[in-house]
């Protein structure tokens, strides 16, 4: 059965961008994501990485993402790929949700990625962010490089947030595919 919003498919690019994201937190691909399967699975494996006010940040953007991103309106408590497809489309197209992503990721870039706080990431830290989220240090590189934009080797807190917008509401081939690790499905 093809995913598709209520009147129309969904654009395949876009599409795969949302199945990239969906097998990075299905851990163990039985096609059903559980809050314990994002929050709970990255905070735990950010302990040991982030200093104590970082993790009080990042457990509040987690809790965030869950509630408004993944669990939606109807408050699941789990969620299929054809669940999350539907809520990123709906969450997208809603009134000042931009403005809740800016936040969402600037506070991202300058409370937990940003380790040093010089307003750059370096591909180390893109590593360390990534490596929050289960992206293997070797699939990094790759990404850091399509982000990026310019030649300083380093990715601005403004590339950083565009691009983290990008990933959900481009739907032709970009760079921002690969914002939250390799491009996988």
């Amino acid at each position: 059965m093809p995913l598709k919003s209520a009147s129309a498919p969904y654009p395949e690019f876009w599409l795969r961008k949302i199945r990239s994201m969906f097998a990075m937190f299905d851990h163990d691909q039985d096609g059903v994501i559980h809050r314990e399967d994002i929050v709970d699975w990255c905070v735990k494996n950010a302990k040991g990485r982030l200093n104590q006010v970082q993790m009080e940040v990042f457990q509040e953007l987690m809790d965030e993402a869950w509630e408004y991103y993944w669990a939606g309106e109807e408050k699941r408590t789990e969620v299929t790929l054809y669940d999350i497809a539907d809520s990123v489309n709906r969450t997208y197209q809603a009134p000042g949700f931009k403005a809740l992503q800016d936040k969402w990721l600037g506070t991202c870039f300058d409370k937990v990625a940003d380790i040093d706080g010089d307003g750059y990431l370096t591909l180390e830290e893109f590593t360390s962010f990534l490596g929050l989220f289960g992206v293997h240090p070797l699939s990094v590189p790759a990404c850091f490089e399509a982000l990026k934009t310019n030649k300083d080797d380093l990715i601005s807190r403004e590339q950083f947030v565009q691009k983290g917008k990008e990933f959900a509401y481009i739907t032709v081939n970009s760079p921002a595919k690969m914002f939250w690790g390799p491009f996988i499905a």
